[in-house]
């Protein structure tokens, strides 16, 4: 598989384009969430898909290092169990796109050091609000996330969607990573220094 870790070292918002059934996606997620020195890591989970457990197992069966913190913004579905030591906040209205910005922003403002940040998915998301209204939360949350020295990546199905709507979103990221047959495809666009 592609060393995503390297080839995206220079990318602070990538999107992972993968449809649901397609390999490669899981460990991409888990790679790019994970540094190569996590111990001390700041780490933020946003999900629609899942709940808090899912995502610190997800560190765990990588890791045995101690995030310095962890977070968890559940959105929609119930929270589920709380796990030891992770700060669980709970968005019950899927389309409450200011409060979950809120919400990022507060944990975000309370941490030093840059963390890493999993944003899974948006195509759950875009169930419940406009592809506009998508696309103007996601760049303010993009500009906070530069703005804390964070390193996200952000799940979509591109199946789900139009090429125009998957375009769109694409447009925010520094990467996109497409998972189809074979070895990831990677696009970048420049950045300036």
């Amino acid at each position: 598989m592609t060393d995503l870790t390297s080839e995206l070292a220079d990318a602070r918002n990538v999107l992972l384009c993968a449809p649901s059934m397609t390999g490669g996606e899981a460990e991409a997620c888990t790679d790019l969430l994970i540094p190569d020195a996590p111990g001390g890591s700041n780490v933020l989970w946003v999900t629609f898909r899942g709940d808090a457990t899912d995502c610190v197992d997800q560190w765990f069966g990588a890791t045995d290092d101690q995030p310095g913190n962890a977070a968890v913004i559940v959105v929609g579905e119930s929270p589920g169990a709380r796990p030891d030591g992770v700060t669980v906040e709970h968005i019950s209205t899927p389309s409450d796109l200011t409060g979950l910005g809120i919400a990022i922003g507060e944990l975000l403002s309370q941490w030093d050091g840059a963390p890493v940040v999993c944003f899974d998915s948006l195509t759950s998301m875009l169930q419940y609000v406009e592809v506009e209204t998508a696309y103007e939360f996601l760049h303010a949350i993009t500009g906070q996330l530069y703005a804390a020295d964070a390193k996200a990546h952000f799940h979509i199905d591109p199946t789900a969607h139009d090429s125009k709507t998957v375009d769109s979103i694409a447009s925010l990221f520094d990467a996109v990573v497409d998972f189809g047959d074979g070895e990831p495809t990677i696009r970048k666009r420049h950045l300036l220094q």
